[in-house]
């Protein structure tokens, strides 16, 4: 992806696409980190799941269906004959 780089006040910055700051989770704050490369660009503070309620609220607005137990046919015999709830 290209992008320019425009004056913001006596600064330099760049703009990103809505949808790259959703999929990588930027917030208010990012880390800009120097690398060989170039720079790198990562959220500050994602906290894993926080995003989940948002996600499943989309997911029943568009009718979607859970997929079927994923651990099926994992249990042992542990599972079978000693546990109880």
């Amino acid at each position: 992806m290209k992008t320019k780089i425009i004056k913001i006040g006596n600064s330099q910055g760049i703009l990103l696409p809505k949808q790259l700051i959703s999929q990588y989770l930027f917030e208010n704050e990012v880390e800009v980190l120097p690398v060989q490369e170039g720079i790198f660009i990562k959220p500050v503070n994602v906290k894993p799941r926080h995003n989940w309620n948002k996600m499943f609220e989309e997911a029943i607005l568009k009718n979607e269906q859970p997929e079927g137990e994923l651990l099926e046919g994992f249990a042992n015999e542990f599972d079978k004959n000693e546990w109880t709830w």
